[in-house]
């Protein structure tokens, strides 16, 4: 667990008081497994339960003072352990700001690399702590006894808190444990870009922020065209749905070919006209590539990019639509009215600039119908065309019948003169 002492405890609910925080390890384990896990994977989380381990023998606790890259956070910890009379007597003293202030001998700042690794610890303190408090805060205030059954819980000095205060505690842990989860996705979606000190290990949980065999490759691009007020657990509570509605509706339509190169062109990932193998190495494409003699137009692709994720868009909010059963129904219907016409919308734009997509766009559905459509029109022209021969002929024919019958007399033999 990320939390065992008292002091880390009071950092993130100053109100606490907890003199033996290892009576809320059983609550706080439970949502280390449902809430903090899945948004971690398991890999990156036992390699952050080892470094907890790690910096708790150097710092004593990882509080919001471990942040500071002062190189005093343990000496912080120390004085928050200190009994009170030991303080008191430090202040009168006038020794406590030399004690606890002051330089260390050989005492050095925290690294970088060390200072992110107590930042995301600090993130998942708040995490299962609030997750904690938001679903156990009624458990919390009543006790269990032997004999007497149950109890609330009151103490000298406090009142206890009505039900009014007990559900705004409630909300509150609640919203900030949705805060906190956020910003883990954020903090873990930065470090994927710069550092890169967990995306290694972060990479096989079900919240990893890149899904590159997605139109929707993150949070950020899905908002832009399905309001998920930018929260990063709304994709990924989503991506089921994004990838179903992909494969189901866009790539039968459109050809997993060409769907492929639409994603690829969107991730920057495109070589030589030619949707790379996953084993082989990509590059960024600049304005045009050509393949056998064929030019790609990006901006065609940037196009058809927006097209593509307007339809899913309204297909993955066909299947979402959070609203009044009454009501359900209908915004369903229309959802479902408005993808197809995207869609549709879509596939007429691919239709219109085949040559522009190149050789992606060949063998796909729509170039296979409309390479259909096109020797169909040649056979009907053909035929059209011999039709009118025999036409033309048959009226040849039938011109000279008559012509030969209008006079009779003009080819007769000379034993009729």
């Amino acid at each position: 667990m990320f939390i065992t002492t008292q002091n880390e405890i009071i950092s993130l609910m100053p109100t606490a008081r907890w003199d033996r925080p290892s009576q809320l390890f059983g609550y706080l384990e439970e949502e280390e497994s449902v809430a903090l896990v899945p948004l971690l994977g398991n890999t990156l989380y036992q390699h952050l339960l080892s470094e907890y381990d790690r910096l708790k023998e150097e710092y004593v606790d990882i509080t919001a003072t471990t942040v500071r890259p002062t190189g005093k956070a343990k000496q912080d910890a120390m004085l928050a352990h200190a009994d009170v009379t030991e303080r008191l007597e430090q202040i009168q003293a006038g020794r406590y700001r030399d004690t606890y202030m002051g330089t260390v001998d050989g005492d050095t700042e925290v690294s970088p690399d060390e200072l992110s690794t107590i930042r995301l610890i600090r993130i998942c303190q708040q995490i299962e702590f609030y997750k904690m408090l938001s679903h156990k805060a009624g458990l919390l205030t009543v006790s269990f006894n032997e004999g007497g059954g149950m109890n609330m819980v009151s103490a000298d000095g406090y009142e206890p808190a009505d039900e009014k205060r007990m559900e705004r505690v409630v909300k509150d842990a609640y919203m900030s444990a949705g805060r906190a989860i956020d910003s883990l996705l954020l903090f873990l979606e930065a470090d994927a870009k710069d550092k890169k000190l967990f995306t290694e290990k972060w990479q096989e949980a079900d919240a990893f922020y890149l899904h590159k065999d997605l139109l929707f490759q993150t949070a950020r691009v899905l908002n832009e065209y399905l309001d998920i007020k930018g929260e990063r657990m709304a994709y990924v509570a989503l991506v089921r749905d994004i990838r179903f509605c992909q494969n189901t509706y866009l790539k039968p339509r459109i050809g997993a070919k060409l769907l492929k190169a639409v994603i690829q062109i969107a991730n920057g990932e495109f070589n030589a006209g030619v949707p790379a193998d996953d084993s082989s190495d990509s590059s960024e494409g600049s304005s045009s590539d050509s393949s056998d003699g064929d030019t790609i137009d990006y901006s065609v692709y940037e196009e058809l990019t927006s097209l593509l994720r307007t339809a899913l868009a309204f297909y993955v909010e066909s299947r979402h639509t959070e609203l009044a059963p009454v009501k359900e129904k209908l915004a369903r219907r229309d959802s479902m009215t408005d993808a197809q016409q995207a869609m549709a919308a879509a596939c007429d734009y691919i239709e219109e600039n085949l040559d522009a997509l190149g050789e992606p766009a060949i063998d796909t559905p729509i170039y296979n119908m409309v390479q259909l459509r096109k020797e169909k029109e040649e056979r009907d022209k053909a035929c059209a065309c011999a039709a009118a021969a025999r036409r033309r002929r048959e009226a040849h024919r039938l011109n000279n019948s008559k012509l030969f019958t209008a006079f009779p007399m003009t080819h007769r033999g000379t034993e009729f003169n």
